[in-house]
């Protein structure tokens, strides 16, 4: 379920970085719970690449708490910034890479998009099937049966 914070800051986002030049999509929390996955976000995660995460930077400047700055921790890597839109804390993360038993997967670029309509917005979405493979790979499998549920 999305509050009302959440949405009036992704309208925000949408606002700030709509027309500039830059690859990024919803993704975490927030992005199953528009798409219907039973789950209440805590925060907003925006997906970009190296180059695009430093260019929102640039665009909220105006609600950074962290400037994007390269980060790992056991488990993630990213150029990871954070914000804060509207009450909501906002992560920004450039090529995430998650570890794996197998190593380090490939660092993200945003290729596949789903066009989220809500509220009168268009948000650039992860898809499931991709929020999913991320889930697994974390081994968060609370999240992984919460997406199954309401997947085709």
């Amino acid at each position: 379920m999305i509050n009302q914070n959440h949405l009036k800051a992704l309208r925000t986002i949408c606002e700030k970085l709509e027309g500039a030049d830059v690859n990024w999509v919803l993704g975490g929390s927030t992005n199953l719970a528009l798409q219907r996955v039973d789950i209440s976000p805590r925060d907003i995660d925006i997906l970009t690449d190296k180059e695009g995460a430093f260019i929102i930077e640039r665009l909220l400047k105006d609600y950074q708490i962290k400037r994007v700055r390269f980060t790992r921790s056991e488990r993630i890597a990213s150029y990871l910034g954070t914000f804060r839109v509207e009450g909501v804390e906002v992560e920004v993360m450039g090529e995430l890479q998650i570890k794996t038993a197998k190593g380090w997967t490939k660092p993200l670029k945003p290729s596949q998009k789903k066009i989220l309509k809500t509220e009168g917005m268009k948000i650039p979405a992860n898809p499931l099937e991709i929020e999913l493979k991320a889930y697994r790979s974390l081994g968060r499998m609370d999240r992984v049966q919460k997406i199954l549920e309401v997947m085709p």
